[in-house]
């Protein structure tokens, strides 16, 4: 993965598989394929007060969607659902410490993925 240009924290988060998995009974989960075909789902547990409590993943993809997704879930733990709302594609391929240029699509996923749960979660919130 080296020789491809993946750097060592992506390596690393890739083969640790960081916050990949399922969280049982999530407050939302919502699953979006990208433009490439790589999919991912995100779920969320979120508390009273819009706190994102916990946050895993699973995918479908790369290891740049696999790193992205484990990125975007560390960055948006213990953060507001507004603080959420703000994580950008340049806050997750900082996290990373960057991407191969054919895979800087992967955090476009990422974000995507997480701005329509929110959403999902706050309809849902809103219509009893």
């Amino acid at each position: 993965m080296k020789n491809a240009g993946y750097s060592e924290n992506v390596i690393e988060l890739y083969r640790d598989k960081v916050n990949v998995g399922v969280i049982e009974n999530p407050d939302v989960n919502l699953a979006h394929t990208g433009p490439c075909g790589d999919t991912m789902k995100i779920y969320l547990r979120i508390s009273d007060d819009d706190v994102v409590e916990d946050a895993k993943f699973q995918y479908l993809g790369c290891p740049g969607a696999a790193s992205s997704g484990s990125a975007i879930t560390r960055i948006v733990k213990h953060k507001t659902l507004e603080e959420a709302k703000k994580i950008n594609e340049q806050d997750i391929l900082q996290d990373l410490g960057g991407l191969p240029e054919s895979k800087l699509h992967c955090p476009t996923l990422a974000v995507t993925t997480l701005q329509k749960a929110i959403a999902k979660y706050k309809e849902r919130k809103r219509t009893p």
